[in-house]
């Protein structure tokens, strides 16, 4: 019975000590970082983000399609609401 459990905390000790060992030789759990940041980026959406602007003239509402992304007019003309 006392060699069992001599045993059985022998082993826990060392799989404890193992664990470890496989932590700390490994830098890649300290250094390793998934995502980059740097002061000088920015995000930039995959697709292309559009919204309408409206505007009114004499009660007649008008809309046209804007990018986001791009900054510029998506649609040639305005058109009625």
């Amino acid at each position: 019975m006392r060699k069992k459990k001599l045993l059985f905390v022998f082993s826990f000790i060392a799989q404890i000590a193992f664990s470890f060992n496989l932590v700390y030789v490994n830098n890649t759990y300290f250094t390793a970082s998934p995502i980059s940041y740097s002061a000088n980026s920015e995000i930039s959406p995959y697709a292309n983000v559009t919204g309408y602007k409206y505007m009114e003239i004499d009660g007649i509402k008008y809309k046209r399609l804007w990018s986001y992304t791009y900054s510029r007019w998506e649609e040639p003309y305005w058109t009625v609401a």
